[in-house]
């Protein structure tokens, strides 16, 4: 970890550059209508409570060393070395049966060009049950051949591009897709970074399921000249051929960021992987029944408890600034416990959105 001249110049150069480019407004407790103006904000009284956290923290901490608070380990790469702290939280994670999800999409007739619903209901009627039904239909049995030949080869991404043809992508039918693969290929994926617009992601999350635990890797960035090095070690959670990524705003944030900042060093973009965007099916299954579907609301809803001690994302880059400039790890606690909690949630909610809409398919084997 650096600690001279150089690392005293990048952690002052990113301190100014967060004070002076904050990606926030603080606005009036209650004041809804001011709300609209802001792409970002945070209430007087949440601001408050943070502010008042991070100098609580610092002040508790003073003197520690980051080793000594997170007890995390040193890895070296290729490019240098970054920090790994590793936790695991019981997680007996079930989705459906993938025979009886397959049996569903077996009898979707609307997978063929040309049947909408009020055509597959006069199909019913005349006997046309399933696509393998339709491969004697004169009209739609070279459709049902393509559909049967997608499904048959059994690839989730394949079979993803075919539903979005048909179906909205936060449909529950694209989202059942996910029963296919094997339980320890979802990769549990967030990020943490120094705001928006190609800064550095200053930690990474990733999450797998190994027998009844979810097992958590992070990786902190101790000065931002250990981005490239976390990057990579990241990267080697996302086992080719055996990897399906589950994301929270992932699609539009996360992962286009994270190959972002892997282009920004040269590295090729991550391509080619099936996404679950958990965001889009839990505004389709709870949008009218919740306030809003943010992560934090959502496992509220599904735990009954609020966080506490918790840092608003707004302000991340202030806490890891001040880590930065006084070499503190006392504001990187929250940072580092918001991120993991966020991977944990994210593997609850993705069994809750199966409960909610495939629990009538599970099998006792299925685990």
């Amino acid at each position: 970890m650096g600690t001279g001249p150089a690392f005293t110049a990048v952690a002052d150069c990113w301190r100014q550059r967060v004070d002076s480019q904050q990606e926030y407004q603080v606005i009036r407790d209650g004041n809804i209508f001011a709300t609209g103006f802001a792409d970002s904000y945070l209430f007087n009284s949440e601001h408050a409570r943070a502010v008042r956290l991070k100098q609580t923290l610092a002040e508790h901490h003073a003197g520690r060393s980051l080793e000594e608070v997170f007890c995390g380990a040193e890895i070296e790469t290729p490019f240098g070395s970054c920090y790994r702290i590793a936790s695991s939280e019981p997680m007996n994670l079930q989705i459906p049966d993938p025979h009886l999800v397959r049996d569903l999409l077996f009898a979707d007739l609307t997978l063929v060009r040309g049947i909408g619903p009020k055509t597959e209901t006069s199909l019913r009627r005349r006997g046309y049950r399933t696509l393998h039904d339709l491969c004697s239909h004169h009209r739609f049995r070279a459709g049902a051949r393509g559909a049967l030949s997608v499904l048959n080869r059994s690839d989730p991404g394949e079979m993803i591009r075919m539903l979005t043809h048909r179906y909205p992508s936060s449909h529950p039918r694209i989202f059942g897709i996910s029963s296919l693969h094997a339980i320890e290929d979802f990769l549990f994926f967030d990020i943490e970074t120094l705001g928006l617009f190609s800064r550095p992601i200053i930690l990474f999350g990733a999450g797998r399921i190994a027998g009844d635990t979810i097992e958590v890797c992070q990786y902190l960035l101790r000065d931002i000249g250990e981005e490239e090095a976390a990057i990579i070690e990241t990267c080697a959670h996302f086992r080719q051929g055996a990897t399906a990524l589950v994301t929270f705003n992932g699609r539009s944030f996360d992962l286009p960021y994270f190959n972002d900042r892997r282009a920004y060093y040269g590295h090729e973009g991550l391509a080619g992987i099936p996404h679950y965007d958990l965001l889009h099916f839990a505004r389709r299954r709870w949008k009218h029944e919740l306030p809003d579907c943010r992560l934090q609301t959502l496992e509220q809803m599904m735990s009954g408890k609020r966080r506490t001690d918790d840092v608003p994302s707004a302000m991340v880059p202030e806490f890891y600034a001040s880590y930065l400039e006084t070499g503190n790890p006392g504001p990187l606690i929250p940072i580092v416990e918001h991120n993991r909690q966020d991977v944990v949630t994210l593997a609850r909610l993705f069994q809750r959105l199966h409960e909610e809409w495939y629990g009538h398919l599970r099998s006792p084997a299925c685990t």
